[in-house]
This record gives structure tokens, sequence and C-alpha cells, in this order.
């Protein structure tokens, strides 16, 4: 599918300098808005979120336009999410997510305080837990707008941080309808594991973990066409080029050119011909380059995970001898302690006082057993 326009990255910057990828700013919005004025435009979405102000205001410039059709390709979280709200329609292709959550501010505290500094911490914090609970009802009036349902409803999902894949985001009512073209549902994917697998990426941005996407009953060769033409279709589309604009074209060309050069890198070929309608085409010897790495990746894969099941299982093994030992060793200090109450019970026991058993040797007084370990210790 052709987008008019596209809304990436961080919102609320033109770049960011953390990911390495363009933004969208309110005012690229209205710029290209301007230009398209009474025009039916279609709008990509793929972005992790950013600014709560700047995604509402470029939310009012869209509903303020009218026409405008949003297509959710990837993953759409946050700041991002909202400002669909408004639009003529908000679609979302098949394998994308979805994320609204509740919004957030830096409290960083460094240092140390008193009891009164810390009074006062505890107010301003206070205060800002209020703004924050402000904002959210905002949010969640936004969501409503879109689903009609109720406030509380939208904050209910709101708390729970939860992707929603693109059914659900549907049954919820913020998205209207689900595609499932080949190059954006290729698309879609691709963006969904780029970010899960880039490292500190949910932690940069605040967010949960962000599913893989899996077809395993997808052969391979069917999934390596379709989401190496989804890439390209997504290169060649990353920026609408104007033809009065030569300056961008320069750009979106060398772009194209650098990331292509990324990609042949991955596949480990020198070349590869791509249309305009995203079908690329590699030769025999650089289908099979690419087979053969993948079979060794596979197969240094799989070493590795039987590696790493076989540590598990002497983990598990050590820990359950580790557990055993410990619970014989408390075994055999009670009954070391019982041992000891016992001898200390004979030790305090200074003969039997009876006479019993009394010894009486030449007309002598007769002798208990205590006198005669008394006797026995003087002579000691």
């Amino acid at each position: 599918m052709k987008y008019d326009y596209y809304i990436t990255g961080v919102i609320g910057e033109e770049y960011d300098w953390w990911t390495g990828e363009r933004g969208t700013t309110a005012d690229m919005v209205k710029d290209f808005l301007d230009s398209h004025k009474d025009k039916e435009v279609n709008i990509l979405v793929s972005s992790p979120g950013g600014l709560l102000d700047q995604g509402m205001t470029i939310g009012e410039l869209i509903a303020a336009h009218g026409q405008c059709n949003m297509y959710i390709v990837g993953m759409t979280a946050s700041a991002a999410t909202l400002l669909c709200m408004k639009a003529k329609t908000v679609n979302i292709a098949t394998g994308s997510l979805m994320l609204i959550h509740n919004s957030s501010l830096d409290i960083g505290f460094y240092g140390s305080a008193n009891k009164q500094a810390i009074d006062k911490l505890v107010s301003k914090f206070q205060s800002k837990r209020d703004e924050l609970d402000t904002y959210d009802k905002a949010i969640a009036s936004l969501y409503s707008y879109r689903n009609h349902k109720s406030i509380e409803e939208n904050m209910k999902k709101m708390d729970e941080e939860k992707w929603m894949l693109a059914d659900e985001a549907k049954d919820f009512g913020i998205v209207d309808s689900v595609f499932d073209d080949e190059q954006s549902t290729a698309a879609a994917k691709n963006v969904r594991n780029r970010a899960a697998a880039k490292a500190g990426f949910t932690e940069h941005f605040a967010l949960p973990n962000i599913p893989v996407s899996k077809d395993s009953n997808e052969g391979f060769w069917k999934r390596f066409r379709r989401d190496l033409g989804g890439i390209v279709g997504l290169v060649n589309n990353i920026a609408p080029i104007e033809d009065n604009d030569n300056n961008n074209q320069t750009k979106t060309q060398t772009m194209k050119k650098i990331v292509k050069n990324c990609m042949c890198a991955i596949l480990g070929v020198t070349d590869f011909e791509a249309t305009d309608d995203g079908k690329v085409t590699l030769t025999d010897e650089q289908l099979q380059k690419v087979e053969d790495g993948l079979k060794t990746k596979d197969s240094t894969i799989g070493n590795l995970t039987k590696e790493r099941d076989e540590a598990k299982n002497a983990l598990t093994t050590a820990e359950n001898a580790k557990a055993q030992a410990e619970k014989d060793k408390k075994t055999a200090e009670d009954k070391l302690a019982d041992l000891q109450k016992e001898f200390d019970a004979y030790k305090n026991e200074q003969g039997d006082s009876s006479k019993a058993h009394a010894k009486v040797e030449d007309g002598d007084t007769p002798k208990n057993a205590k006198e005669l370990l008394d006797d026995v210790n003087d002579l000691l």
C-alpha cells in the first residue's frame, strides 16, 4: 500500500539519537497537512510514543484536517496512539501491536534529606500524582471519543499496560478495521521483531516487553521473500518525495542506499535488485549463500540450545543436591542437639542418693552411689 506520510520514531523529536531514527513533531505534521489541504491522505503510524502534549497537538491537527486515514504498522504505543483517535479512520495491519497506558513523569531524587525536606518531597510528589491523574483522565477521554466507552473503562485498560494484538485493539474499539496486505504485514512483523531484539528498547521507552512475531507453520522461503519484500517496500516509501524538492529526494535516495547496504551485509550478499513495488531478485548463488549461512546459524543455535538445556539440568541437579544436603545437615544438627541434652542430663546427675544399693564393708556406715561418687571426686 502507498502511504502519503509516515509518523515514526519518537513523537515530539525530529531525530532520536538513542535509536538513530527520524522522529515526528507537530510542526512536521502541520507542514504536511498544510500542503495537502482538502485532500484525503493515508498516514502510516509506527512509533513507541513520546511527548504527551505533542501527541495531543498532532491529534488535533489531524482532526481539523478531517480527511486522514491512519494505518498502524508494527508497534504503536502511548502518545502515538492518541494522535490517531480523532482521525477519519484508524486501521491496523495484521501482526501489529498497540499499547495504551498511564502517563508518567520523571521524579528522580538524588542526595540526602532530613524529615522537613522529606515532608516537602512527599507534598511535591502528591501534587505530581494529582497531575498524572488529570492527564490520565484526559487521555482516557480521547480513547472514549473513539470507542464510546466510559472514561473509567478506558482507565482500567490503561492500568493493565499490556500490548494489544490487532484484533484485540479492534474489539476494544480504538481501531476501525484490521487490514492484511502482504507488504504491510511483513513490515509490521519486522518492526516488532527489530524493536524486541534491540537491547534496552523497552526500558528506554518505559514499555512492557514486546512479543516477537512468529509463523511456525509458514515455510522459510515464503517468509523470507515476504519479509524481505516488506522491508524494501517500507524503505522505498520511507519518506514522500515531492517533485519540486530536490533536497528531500537526495536525502531519501541516500537513506535507501544506506539501508540497502545494511541489508546486503546482513544477508551476506553483494547486491540485489529491488523494484518500486517491493519485489526483490536474488541470484541462485546468492540464495544458496543465504541458505548455507542460515543452516550454519541454525546448527549453531541448536548446539547452543542443547548446551543451555544441559546446563539448566545440571543446575537443577546441583540445586536439588544442595537442598538435600541442607536437609541432612538440619537432621544431623537436631540429632546432635538431642544427644547433647541427654549427655548434659546424665552429667548433672551426681549419682543415686538412695540407700537401696548402699554397700557395707567392715561395719562402716552404708554409703549410697552419690556418696561413693563424692569419695572418688575427692581422690581426684
